[in-house]
């Protein structure tokens, strides 16, 4: 990426569920083991939050009530946009966008629910992400 390059927009979805557990990406990519929420890239002419339904249906099979912006901020390459989502359909699985198609032993792409007190347990990135999951989660459903 060149300095004067402008960063990829990207909006992503904090998914939480009446047990305290959140939906994670856990991603094997060239023998690297990580979790990231939901999201991807934003279409031309298209909103964080138009995009934020569109990325999690495609990842997750999950269709969602995009709700309150908990974070804007620039990651790496990236100028990030993250959303407190409420599932409103579909069931939990990788989806049939993108991820599906690349799909291979050293690009394994899986959702899974995962309880927020075991957030210290998972390669959450970016790292920023870990206390927002808390602080948001806690508040979540009260």
């Amino acid at each position: 990426m060149t300095p004067n390059q402008p960063l990829r927009p990207r909006a992503a979805a904090l998914i939480f569920n009446d047990q305290h557990q959140i939906v994670l990406m856990l991603r094997r990519k060239n023998g690297n083991h990580y979790a990231t929420l939901p999201g991807g890239g934003i279409d031309e002419g298209e909103t964080p939050a138009v995009a934020c339904a569109r990325e999690v249906l495609e990842e997750v099979n999950l269709t969602v009530k995009v709700g309150q912006q908990v974070l804007e901020t620039d990651n790496l390459q990236s100028h990030e946009h993250y959303f407190v989502c409420e599932v409103i359909g579909g069931e939990m699985r990788l989806g049939d966008g993108p991820e599906a198609i690349r799909q291979s032993e050293d690009n394994h792409y899986e959702p899974q629910w995962v309880d927020i007190s075991r957030l210290a347990e998972v390669n959450l990135v970016p790292e920023v992400l870990r206390e927002l999951v808390k602080k948001v989660g806690a508040s979540v459903g009260k």
